[in-house]
């Protein structure tokens, strides 16, 4: 397949979705802390999975080499991921803090849980450790595609959902994570694609129908108990708001997404993401007994953002931002006569737990 040289530009919006997912992680686990509900979040879960699959193929679109592509992955997850996991064991080892079940914090479960192989410190790490799974299948995926069409990528998409009914592959990588949704990577790089063509066409009242379907599919499945064919319509409608995203920049609704506190948020949100399960622990150490459980759900989700932005902010202007600027400063490769990758659409979007967890 013929592969464009043009260098393709930044979506900030792509950026803000990330903003508001980061918040919605906190709703759904303030939700689930003071609600007896069977309701996951892996609606969102899927979402981003297929946002991963896109942004990631756009950055193999700019930069064609898969070293510095690991090489980058590398920098920009690993450094914010394993401080997250040190500063869980101090807190353990200095006050007996922990969150959601108690893990162990030997030496070599701390070491595997710094490397995002296991998720039992920091349980909603467990997406990550589906993301790092999967990063092998977005660089075949495009790989594919480029040597064999979309023909391909159907075919291992249709592959992998007929794998997502069998338990033994579901819970392969173990702990938490669910391995249903990693065809939603390929939906993802698929959509990169293939999906500007389709996007360009729709008129702006298909736009519109476009939105309240995805938006109702979304809502719906959301609530709904997560089988393999829920799974599915949750990746088709998030790959119908992604494309709206990534390709329909007039659409009046996706202004939305451009006020600076979602994108502040896009910006930080990876770290938020590692960070709120200890901003929501010692929120609901602050909420007072004996009140209507609908306050203590806003206290909860009020308190917990409250808490976790200046953390997450920390983090990410002293962690995340020094690491990526060295993954980039470590390139052996010109950067003058070759394109870089955009790191602003390069990272891991946060995603939702989906197990409920209690916190200490």
């Amino acid at each position: 397949m013929k592969v464009s040289s043009q260098k393709l530009p930044f979506v900030p919006r792509l950026e803000a979705l990330r903003g508001v997912a980061a918040i919605s992680v906190v709703a759904y686990h303030a939700v689930g802390q003071f609600v007896d509900t069977n309701v996951t979040g892996m609606a969102p879960v899927v979402m981003f999975f297929v946002l991963s699959g896109f942004v990631l193929a756009r950055s193999l679109a700019n930069d064609h080499r898969p070293l510095e592509f690991l090489q980058h992955r590398v920098f920009r997850l690993l450094p914010a991921a394993t401080a997250v996991v040190l500063l869980l064991t101090a807190l353990y080892l200095s006050f007996g803090f922990y969150v959601g079940f108690r893990p162990s914090f030997d030496p070599l479960n701390v070491t595997l849980n710094a490397l995002m192989i296991r998720h039992d410190i920091n349980g909603v790490m467990w997406s990550m450790t589906v993301e790092c799974f999967a990063t092998p299948v977005i660089l075949g995926s495009v790989w594919i595609y480029r040597g064999c069409g979309s023909a391909r990528l159907w075919m291992l998409i249709a592959f992998l959902f007929a794998l997502s009914f069998w338990g033994p592959y579901v819970h392969l990588l173990g702990g938490f994570s669910n391995l249903a949704p990693l065809y939603a990577f390929v939906v993802g790089v698929l959509l990169h694609f293939r999906g500007e063509a389709f996007y360009k066409s729709l008129s702006p009242a298909n736009c519109a129908v476009f939105t309240i379907i995805a938006a109702a599919m979304l809502g719906t499945c959301g609530i709904r108990k997560q089988t393999t064919l829920v799974i599915a319509l949750e990746c088709i409608g998030s790959a119908m708001i992604v494309g709206l995203i990534a390709f329909k920049a007039a659409a009046a609704w996706l202004r939305l997404l451009d006020f600076s506190a979602i994108r502040f948020f896009g910006r930080v949100s990876y770290s938020f993401y590692l960070l709120h399960v200890i901003g929501m622990s010692l929120a609901l150490r602050l909420i007072a007994d004996g009140v209507d459980f609908r306050v203590k759900i806003f206290a909860e989700f009020t308190l917990a953002v409250a808490i976790t932005t200046p953390m997450a902010w920390l983090s990410w202007r002293f962690i995340e931002k020094p690491f990526i600027a060295l993954g980039r400063a470590l390139d052996t490769h010109s950067r003058v006569s070759r394109p870089t990758f955009d790191h602003r659409e390069h990272d891991i979007p946060p995603t939702i737990a989906t197990e409920k967890r209690s916190v200490h």
